[in-house]
């Protein structure tokens, strides 16, 4: 902690000493600190390769800042938690502690497990058929394997380098903030790490005990009912519009679409791909435009879904280091899926079981690491421990929460009814502010979650 204070008091770069862990940067048009740390890939022997991990600092804005930090722990798995630096640098959180944003091994400045599925430009015929081509899923393993040993990319190995971090920048106690799969990161770590823990906030919750993607089917299909009955007013035929837009995707129908670049195809959307798209649309689309696509849709004009399919693939593309998601699912979670948990939890919803077979389809042409023998036990902690959900949240509903706060003694969670799954908005990012200047759920004032 001396090492970092003593950097903050030395910005800008051109008085800072050169003899320093970390260096004066810009982030999101801010003064930041960078830096970079070696850790051994198999952290087990400590032998063979090290990796670099990048270290980004968002300085507390008060000059007596408290001194236990607020550690971001990204979502995908695969996204790289520097991205939110933007998000971040505004937060009301940022001005009594540091922020601290580590892209975890195999994502961003990390040693990224990145996979070019769709290639540059990309292929929209592919693009439009589903998320994990199996030719490319194959072609990029063996491209990694030649630079990582993809068994070392675990949830459980990453958390391990986090707290390393924080030994190395001298912090004692830290805060998380964990999103999507961060916070399923953010229960390991407390797992693991609990003695150095002062408080978590999990948000978009995904239990340990979860099997990631088992119950995409049902939450994305949990989602639609609401959004059914939300728009039942402009479109009171919007269940049968839903089933028909499936019913002219299955006979096959070809649409033009588009790359960001403005180049167009003509290409034959798969069911995978659409209702995938439709899935990742209402991460963050609450309101009538997704209402209205389906039901141009279910009119015979398929090119905005089929758009929204395209253009949900290019962001995980874009967005996500897909070696580290497939490494971290064909090892957590993927093998413990049987085929009668598949057929049980995806009955009755638009997405069946195609997410799930089309992820074990890939995970045979990747590999299958070992997980610590508590991989899926629920995790048990008396930190204070803040809970957000967005009741429209198409992927961790917030049934997730409750199941996490269950064992959790010393947590609240909030559910905010007219949000999804991306962002919360001002109202959480305050409510947040609040539980991190006193680490206790007791009293908090949530009255604008309602809202």
């Amino acid at each position: 902690m001396r090492r970092l204070a003593a950097l903050l008091l030395c910005l800008p770069l051109s008085s800072c000493s050169r003899n320093t862990h970390l260096h004066s940067c810009l982030a999101a048009g801010n003064l930041a600190l960078c830096g970079t740390l070696p850790v051994w890939e198999n952290r087990a022997t400590a032998t063979g390769r090290k990796i670099p991990l990048k270290i980004l600092v968002l300085p507390a804005l008060d000059r007596d800042h408290r001194p236990d930090p607020l550690f971001i722990l990204h979502g995908g798995p695969g996204a790289a938690a520097s991205d939110l630096a933007p998000v971040f640098a505004r937060s009301p959180s940022r001005r009594h502690r540091d922020i601290v944003l580590i892209d975890q091994r195999g994502t961003g400045g990390s040693n990224p497990l990145a996979c070019d599925f769709f290639g540059d430009p990309p292929d929209l015929a592919r693009l439009a058929a589903g998320q994990f081509p199996v030719d490319q899923v194959r072609a990029c393993r063996e491209k990694l394997s030649r630079v990582a040993d993809l068994r070392q990319y675990t949830t459980a190995i990453g958390m391990d380098d986090i707290d390393e971090v924080r030994q190395w920048l001298g912090y004692g106690q830290i805060n998380l903030w964990g999103g999507s799969y961060g916070s399923l990161a953010a229960q390991v770590y407390l797992r693991r790490h609990e003695a150095n823990v002062r408080s978590v906030i999990l948000q978009g919750v995904l239990p340990a005990d979860e099997l990631a993607v088992l119950h995409h089917a049902s939450a994305g299909q949990r989602a639609i009912d609401l959004l059914i009955e939300r728009s039942r007013d402009s479109y009171p035929h919007l269940r049968e519009d839903f089933q028909a837009m499936f019913d002219r995707v299955r006979a096959g129908v070809e649409v033009t679409v588009h790359d960001r670049q403005g180049r167009e195809a003509r290409v034959q959307p798969g069911v995978e791909a659409v209702a995938e798209g439709i899935r990742h649309r209402m991460y963050a689309d609450t309101g009538t435009a997704i209402a209205a696509m389906v039901h141009r849709a279910a009119a015979g004009d398929l090119a905005p879904v089929a758009q929204a399919a395209i253009d949900a693939n290019l962001t995980l593309d874009a967005g996500l280091a897909m070696g580290l998601l497939l490494s971290v699912s064909c090892a957590e979670h993927i093998p413990f899926i049987t085929t009668e948990m598949a057929a049980r939890e995806t009955a009755g919803t638009f997405l069946g079981d195609l997410r799930i077979r089309e992820q074990q389809a890939a995970c045979a042409q990747w590999v299958q690491a070992e997980v610590p023998p508590d991989v899926h036990a629920p995790v048990r902690s008396q930190v204070p421990v803040l809970l957000m959900s967005g009741n429209l949240d198409p992927v961790t509903p917030p049934e997730f929460g409750d199941r996490v706060a269950r064992w959790l003694p010393n947590s609240r969670h909030i559910v905010f009814p007219n949000a999804s799954h991306a962002a919360l908005g001002g109202c959480a990012a305050q409510i947040m502010s609040d539980f991190l200047d006193r680490a206790t759920v007791s009293n908090l004032d949530v009255t604008c979650a309602s809202q």
